[in-house]
C-alpha cells in the first residue's frame, strides 16, 4: 500500500491521506503484523524498499506494509515523531538537529552509502570551461566558477551540496558562484533550457533526465563514486523511535532484516533485472531515463545496512561548512547498528 501525504494542520500529520492502493484482505491483515513507514517522495533513493514490496519480502516476514508519501522532508519525521508511522526512510540530517535539540530518534539501517546529489553543468558552459565527467575533481571544482545553480529549495540537502562545492572550490558563494531556488522537475528543466541557470544540483532521475535529453553533462556523478571525499556518504536511512526500538525488538528486527536483504539482492542482480522487477512503481518515467538512473543509484545502494562513522562524519561536514549544523553528533548517540542481521 502506498499513501500520498501533505500536512493537514490540526488533523494530524498523516490526517487526510489518500489511499491510492486497496488495502489487503481482513484475513491477511489479521495475519500479519500492520507497519507504517513515511519517505519524502517516490525516489530511487530508496531502492530496496520498492524491491522488497515488489518481491513480497515484506509480507514472507510477517509485515503488512503501507509507505506514506509525505511529498516533502521534514513532514515524514514529523510524522514518526507523532507516532503515526512506526519508520521512516529519509536522509539522517534530522537524526543530528533534533539531537542537539535534545529529542532522540535512531537510525537503525542505512540505505544509500555514497552522496545522492549529483552534479551536472550546462553543454555551453562546459564547452566554455574545457570540463568534462572525466576530468579531475579539482578542475570540476574550479569549473564552477561564475555558474548559477539550480537546487530544490533553501536549506535542502541539494542546495547544500552545491554550496558545499562552491566553498570547497574556495570560492565566495555570493560573488564567485551562486545558488538560486529553481524547483524539481519540470521547473528545473525549463529553468536549464532556458539558461536562468546553467548548472544543477539534484538526485536522480531529474540529473539523469537533463543529460538524457541533452540538455547537460555530467560534472560529478556522486552516485557513482566521482569524489572521493563523498565516496563513503550516509546519505539515506532507516529511523524508529528509541521507545518503540525497545517494546518492538523483534518486529525492528525483521524490518531492518528485510531492507538487508533487499540490498543484498539489488547488488546481487543484473541492472536489468532489477529495472524490470520495480518498473511498475516508475511507469511515468522515459525508459533510458529510468534506466540511466537506476544503473547510478544502484552502485550507491548499502549492500548490506552498515552504517559507518565515515559516512555519518561526511554528511554532518557538509552541514556544518554550510553553517546548517552547529557541532558534530557521535556516531552512536543516533545510530544504533544492534537489529542489523549478524
Amino acid at each position: 500500500m502506498t499513501q500520498a501525504i501533505g500536512m493537514t494542520g490540526r488533523r494530524g500529520v498523516l490526517a487526510g491521506a489518500a489511499t491510492l492502493l486497496a488495502a489487503p484482505g481482513l484475513a491477511r491483515a489479521q495475519a500479519m503484523t500492520k507497519v507504517r513507514i513515511t519517505q519524502p517522495a517516490d525516489s530511487l533513493s530508496y531502492m530496496p524498499i520498492y524491491v522488497a514490496r515488489a518481491r513480497d519480502m515484506f509480507k514472507a516476514a510477517g509485515i503488512d506494509l503501507e509507505v506514506v508519501i509525505t511529498r516533502g522532508d521534514g513532514p515524514d519525521v514529523q510524522a514518526l515523531m507523532a507516532r503515526e508511522v512506526q519508520f521512516c526512510a529519509t536522509p539522517p540530517h534530522h537524526l543530528y538537529t533534533l539531537y542537539l535539540q535534545g529529542r532522540h530518534l535512531l537510525g537503525v539501517c542505512g540505505i544509500l552509502g555514497r552522496c545522492g546529489i549529483n552534479l551536472v553543468i550546462g553543454k555551453q558552459a562546459a564547452a566554455e570551461r574545457n570540463i568534462t565527467e572525466d576530468s579531475p575533481i579539482e578542475a570540476k571544482l574550479a569549473a564552477l566558477k561564475g555558474l548559477t545553480i539550480g537546487a530544490s529549495a533553501p536549506g535542502s540537502l541539494t542546495f547544500n551540496i552545491a554550496q558545499y562545492y562552491i566553498l570547497r572550490a574556495g570560492l565566495d558563494p555570493q560573488r564567485d558562484a551562486r545558488v538560486v531556488a529553481s524547483g524539481t522537475g519540470p521547473a528545473a528543466i525549463a529553468a536549464m533550457r532556458n539558461n536562468v541557470v546553467n548548472a544543477y544540483s539534484f538526485s536522480s532521475p531529474l540529473t539523469d533526465q537533463l543529460v538524457q535529453t541533452g540538455v547537460a553533462n555530467w560534472l560529478i556523478n556522486n552516485t557513482l563514486g566521482q569524489d572521493p571525499v563523498l565516496k563513503e556518504f550516509l546519505h539515506a536511512v532507516i529511523y524508529v523511535r528509541p521507545d518503540y526500538a525497545q517494546e518492538n525488538a523483534d518486529l525492528v528486527r525483521r524490518m531492518v532484516r528485510v531492507i538487508v536483504e533487499a540490498e543484498a539482492w539489488i547488488r546481487g542482480n543484473s541492472v536489468e533485472t532489477v529495472a524490470t522487477t520495480i518498473r511498475p512503481f516508475f511507469r511515468s518515467l522515459d525508459e533510458a531515463v529510468f534506466v540511466s538512473a537506476l544503473t547510478n543509484v544502484r552502485e550507491a545502494v548499502v549492500p548490506d545496512g552498515r552504517m559507518s562513522p565515515t559516512g555519518s562524519d561526511a554528511y554532518q561536514e557538509v552541514l556544518i561548512r554550510t553553517g546548517h549544523l552547529r557541532q558534530k553528533v557521535p556516531f552512536d548517540a543516533v545510530f544504533n547498528t544492534s537489529f542489523l542481521p549478524g
